[in-house]
């Protein structure tokens, strides 16, 4: 287990990261998520060693490990850059650190192939040069050579920003799959969000050098604990006060204060009401569509209010652009947020 208690970097009058807490469960897979610049990867080397924190301690089952040195810290990382020996084989990048630590030659030729079978690279890969795969095939070694030395914890730094969407999302499924079949606890840091929904069993979204909200993919993304994380998670209609007095005037659920801030995510209005719901009935006029194969997202105008609203395709929805709709809105999907 890792536990991160009261973390902070400083960098002369600049303070990167503060107050930073979390704990990562053994085989736990752990994502640290935000923008550009927000701490993320700050806390990550701190953590990896490469960071001496200004304040605060990182415990590796329970021993504080900020004095211990990168190499003995027991470890694995893979970097967004890969880190790979360029001219070596992939069979040698993947040895490199047991060669290093003179493990007998029998076991590293068989712990390589072992390695290589669980990150789907085949015999005949194994005897390339590193520079002769593609970006996904790199990114698969990066992770078996991290793997080698059998590290109870690996930290991830934005290991597939450099490939294109569609390697992104068929690696972050096998980096899933490596994880649960290997057993390790995994500390991943992304910007990206539905990366971060697809793969995490907890999420820690930074803003600023702090954490706004930790929690399980379902609770960041449906009980947004602040207005930053309801905007960086995913898609969040924002309510005017004309849309939010007349839900007030017409459901007995729930009231909701004026004076506050009030979203609701897309794909949670509907156009029908679902049984046995509180849902309350929004005459809207619908602007536009955006077909995007599996769902269309309709534009519709409520008073000062521009709702966009997620509907899956199933051949049924008849919509029109410039046409009157009735849609439905449940006052328990409304994520309501005070004194922003």
């Amino acid at each position: 287990m890792i536990e991160i208690k009261d973390l902070q970097v400083k960098y002369d009058d600049f303070t990167a990261i503060d107050n930073v807490n979390f704990e990562v469960k053994e085989g736990e897979f752990f994502t640290l998520l935000g923008p550009s610049g927000c701490g993320k990867t700050t806390t990550l080397r701190s953590i990896a060693g490469f960071i001496k924190p200004s304040k605060g301690s990182i415990e590796l089952n329970g021993k504080n490990i900020i004095p211990t040195p990168v190499e003995k810290r027991g470890l694995g990382m893979i970097f967004q850059s890969y880190a790979l020996f360029p001219t070596m084989t992939v069979y040698d990048n993947i040895a490199y650190g047991l060669k290093i630590e003179k493990h007998p030659k029998n076991k590293i030729h068989d712990l390589v192939y072992e390695l290589a079978q669980l990150v789907e690279l085949n015999n005949e890969q194994l005897q390339k040069n590193v520079s002769d795969l593609s970006g996904g095939q790199q990114q698969r070694v990066a992770i078996a050579r991290a793997l080698a030395k059998k590290p109870s914890t690996v930290l991830f730094d934005e290991p597939l920003s450099n490939l294109d969407a569609k390697l992104r999302k068929q690696l972050r499924a096998e980096l899933k799959r490596i994880q649960r079949e290997n057993g390790m606890t995994a500390i991943y840091v992304t910007h990206d969000q539905d990366e971060a929904l697809e793969i995490s069993d907890h999420i820690a979204v930074f803003n600023n050098g702090k954490i706004e909200q930790i929690g399980t993919p379902r609770e960041i993304y449906d009980r947004s604990a602040t207005e930053f994380v309801c905007n960086f998670i995913g898609e969040a209609n924002f309510l005017g006060k004309p849309l939010v007095s007349y839900l007030n005037d017409h459901s007995p659920a729930r009231r909701f204060d004026l004076d506050a801030q009030h979203y609701i995510r897309e794909e949670k209005i509907k156009l029908w009401a679902p049984e046995g719901s509180d849902a309350v009935p929004v005459k809207v006029h619908v602007l536009d569509e955006v077909f995007y194969g599996t769902f269309t997202t309709y534009s519709c105008q409520f008073s000062d209010t521009t709702l966009k609203i997620m509907v899956k395709e199933d051949g049924t929805a008849a919509v029109e652009s410039g046409k009157e709709l009735t849609v439905y809105i449940d006052p328990k999907d409304i994520l309501e947020y005070k004194g922003a």
